[in-house]
This record gives C-alpha cells, sequence and structure tokens, in this order.
C-alpha cells in the first residue's frame, strides 16, 4: 500500500507516465473566460465541454481496462519498480510520506479553525514535499530500464483500452486537438 502512496503523491503532481496517461487524468484545464468576443468564448467553452466528455469517456476506458488481471499486474510491477527507483535516487521519500500525510490532515484542521497563518506554513511545506517527490520521480522516470518498463506499461494499458474502447486513439488525437486549440484561447486573452 505504500508504494502505491507514493507513486500516486507523485503521480497526482505530474500524472502517470507517458502521454496516454496525462490525457486520462480527469479534466484540470483552466476554463477560458475572458474570450475577446463573446463567440470565442462560447467557442472555447465548447471545447472545454468535449474535452471533459473525452476526459470521462477515457477514464472509463482506462478503469475497465485495468480489469483484466495481467494489466493490474503490469501496473503493480511498474509500480513498485518507479517506487525503488525513487527511494534509491531519495532515500528520505518514505519519510516525507508519511509527513506529507501529517501535513494533510493538519492543513483540514486548520481550515476547519480557519487559520490562515498555519494553513499558508503547511502548503509551503506540502509544496516542498511535493517537489521532493517529483524531482525524484523525474530522475527515476529518466533511467533507461524504468523508462522502458514505464513504455512497455503504457502500451499496454493503451492496448488494453482500445479493447474495451476501440476509438481510444482517435479521443486521444481530439483531445491533443482540444487542449491546443483552448491554450492557445487561453494565450489570448
Amino acid at each position: 500500500m505504500a508504494v502505491l502512496l507514493k507513486v500516486a503523491v507523485a503521480a497526482c503532481l505530474v500524472g502517470v507516465p507517458g502521454a496516454l496517461a496525462a490525457q486520462v487524468r480527469p479534466m484540470s484545464a483552466e476554463v477560458p473566460s475572458g474570450s475577446r468576443t463573446p463567440a470565442a468564448r462560447t467557442e472555447a467553452m465548447g471545447w472545454y465541454r468535449e474535452l471533459q466528455q473525452i476526459s470521462t469517456r477515457l477514464q472509463a476506458a482506462h478503469d475497465r481496462a485495468l480489469r483484466d488481471p495481467a494489466l493490474r499486474q503490469a501496473r503493480q510491477a511498474f509500480m513498485e519498480a518507479l517506487d525503488r527507483a525513487m527511494d534509491r535516487i531519495d532515500p528520505d521519500l518514505p519519510r516525507l510520506l508519511v509527513r506529507a500525510q501529517q501535513v494533510g490532515a493538519q492543513m483540514a484542521a486548520a481550515r476547519d479553525r480557519r487559520d490562515g497563518r498555519a494553513l499558508e506554513a503547511l502548503d509551503r511545506e506540502m509544496a516542498q514535499i511535493q517537489a521532493r517527490f517529483m524531482n525524484a520521480r523525474a530522475a527515476a522516470l529518466s533511467q533507461p530500464a524504468i523508462a522502458e518498463q514505464a513504455r512497455r506499461y503504457e502500451d499496454a494499458l493503451r492496448r488494453g483500452m482500445m479493447r474495451v474502447e476501440p476509438l481510444t486513439e482517435q479521443l486521444l488525437s481530439r483531445s491533443d486537438e482540444l487542449k491546443r486549440r483552448l491554450k492557445n484561447a487561453l494565450s489570448q486573452e
């Protein structure tokens, strides 16, 4: 369980490896709100809604694909290898994982107390912890053996998703296109 939690701390920040998983994650893109014209704003909102629908559909395909025991086993093996590599890179990660859990609970308590100062300090600490995980994860994924295992897992995941959702490739392509359009729309604001 600690392996999954540690990799999840890093993954929630930068996603599971590769372009496929980045597109499967739930939507978190900024909604364009200040486009120059009402027509441009309406068009951008349409793109955003379509992107949300695609993301939901890809997430469902991802979840259905992971019902395959072999794919779940490949995922587990990859995550364990990534976890071991991250620990070799930064041996303090297990301690920091415990601290991240404590900080999370302390943040909830500070919010309940409406203690802005404590919340700010805890938020800064959490950002530092997350940065350590992100750095270790990036360094681990740059190692040839881990990168190859990530590629093999992503290929297997893509094949699994295509078995349960034959339009996976088209959905991924459309998702990329919509993200580019939204990025351009946001940069023009």
